[in-house]
């Protein structure tokens, strides 16, 4: 019960912290569309971004995923002091891993930007501002063995603001800079990554870490990281590849629809960044404290919850996106240079992506949990399906439904490769009974489908009354109240405790 409210509270916690925090996001995102729409220079800005994120996503997300386990373990055998020891020497070593990668995509920069075969005009802006964010690849690096280190010691509210701290450069570069182009957006966009690291060490001085130079690559333990390495980086980096396809057959379509697709993608982000990644970002090392400490209970329990509090919260938003699908691109980017074309094709990629935002918080517990556990070949596989569906149905449907298929490739990735994790889960551990979970996942969607008809029949009637924002708003509302009326009604329990735990909060 201590480690379901403990789960409960935390993620309300986060939750509201990181809406906040992606508010920023948004209010850069509608800056950037506002003075830039979509054409060639957002198309070489996201490719420019997108290649550190893709290359840390297949090294530094690796260390780090694999890191906070073993951190764990060490933090519950040998006590915190042995643990930032063994921090230092992963953080010196990801660190000259990162200064290397980064000498070596400066080298081949243009050769890199070519891969994705934009139009000349775009890759020459595209190569000069990879220059620059290749940067990245060394902040981004410190700041995933930073944000490990304060999870394990289960402090979560500093890693769910670190989004504030990255958009407000660019924020403030977009408001007050009246030269502004998109050179000084993408510096701006370095100067945030820098802000994520330096912004956590504050709260990594008051748990008592100290800063050591100390590479011993003779530690058994980074042995044991290091033969996790190659299976976490295809399961963790899958998604990250799954853009980058998304991305260059977007590239074969009229320009703007990779920044169609990368605004979209961004939608999506905020939703999975307030709600699963808040779930995922408690879980994961609260699982795997568990396993440590030998509490498979606890552990299954944990993962119990975090299942249905996606879902109940997941699949009902997803019903809403697809709804309001072109509404939400009108509210978030409609203005200034984002005229109706963008708003046409970035609302068809959005409702494609719509329909797979329950799957992709499933897959990243799941991923988690199988980190947690040591089972990352179990990921590596599962990872390589999911690519492989993601390129091959993004060939086939977007000859069908243009920039849509390429969205829907991506759910179809997403969901195949969700369930076949949890087929992991189930078979690894004997224990976790899933028919109470099943029950409910079908109830909830049960529910979200009959409050998805209320909206449709609300939307159809006040369409050409209301604007988009109030249309959105009020469908909103009369869905949130059919929707929790109807779990209560089916007796879902687990909506009675996030109720009594919203209660508790705006009573205090």
């Amino acid at each position: 019960m201590k480690q379901r409210s403990s789960l409960v509270k935390s993620t309300f916690i986060i939750m509201i912290v990181s809406l906040i925090s992606r508010f920023l996001g948004f209010v850069r995102d509608m800056l950037i569309a506002n003075n830039f729409g979509a054409g060639m220079y957002t198309d070489a800005y996201n490719l420019a971004v997108s290649v550190p994120e893709t290359i840390f996503t297949l090294v530094g997300l690796a260390i780090s995923t694999a890191f906070l386990p073993m951190l764990s373990k060490i933090k519950a055998q040998k006590g915190q002091k042995r643990m930032y020891e063994f921090a230092n020497n992963v953080i010196n070593i990801l660190f000259v891993i990162s200064l290397f990668l980064f000498v070596v995509t400066s080298i081949f920069s243009k050769e890199i930007v070519y891969i994705f075969g934009p139009s000349e005009e775009t890759a020459l802006i595209a190569i000069k501002l990879l220059r620059i964010t290749l940067l990245n690849l060394l902040f981004l690096s410190i700041n995933a063995c930073f944000t490990a280190l304060l999870q394990v010691n289960e402090d979560f509210v500093i890693p769910s603001i670190l989004g504030l701290f990255f958009n407000l450069p660019m924020i403030l570069y977009l408001l007050f800079f009246n030269n502004y182009d998109i050179l000084g957006l993408t510096i701006a966009n370095v100067i945030g990554n820098f802000f994520r690291v330096a912004v956590q060490v504050p709260s990594l001085l008051n748990h008592e870490y100290k800063y050591k130079f100390i590479i011993d690559i003779k530690d058994e333990r980074l042995k044991a990281i290091v033969v996790l390495i190659i299976p976490v980086i295809i399961g963790a980096g899958a998604n990250s590849l799954n853009m980058v396809v998304d991305k260059y057959i977007a590239l074969k379509f009229p320009s703007g629809s990779v920044s169609a697709l990368d605004y979209a993608q961004k939608l999506i982000i905020f939703i999975n960044t307030i709600i699963a990644a808040s779930v995922t970002s408690v879980a994961y090392p609260l699982m795997a404290n568990m396993r440590s400490n030998e509490d498979i209970h606890g552990f299954l329990e944990i993962l119990k919850k975090s299942i249905l509090y996606l879902a109940i919260l997941l699949i009902p938003i997803t019903f809403g996106v697809i709804i309001f699908s072109e509404d939400i691109v009108k509210i978030v980017y409609a203005r200034g240079a984002f005229d109706k074309n963008a708003v046409q094709i970035t609302s068809f990629a959005l409702l494609g992506y719509g329909f797979g935002i329950f799957f992709t918080g499933l897959r990243d517990i799941l991923n988690s949990t199988l980190f947690s556990m040591g089972k990352t070949k179990v990921t590596t596989v599962n990872g390589v399906v999911g690519v492989i569906i993601n390129i091959t149905f993004c060939i086939i449907l977007s000859r069908y439904f243009g920039i849509m298929g390429i969205a829907l490739a991506s759910v179809i990735a997403m969901a195949v490769t969700a369930i076949l994790l949890f087929r992991s889960v189930i078979k690894l551990e004997k224990d976790f009974i899933i028919n109470d979970i099943i029950k409910k996942i079908v109830l909830i969607t049960i529910s979200s489908l009959i409050m998805g008809l209320v909206i449709i029949i609300v939307v159809i009637n006040l369409r050409n009354t209301l604007g988009s924002i109030p249309l959105v708003l009020f469908g909103g509302i009369i869905g949130v109240v059919v929707y929790f009326t109807l779990c209560h009604i089916f007796k879902i329990e687990e909506i009675i405790e996030i109720k009594s735990l919203i209660l508790k909060r705006i009573k205090r």
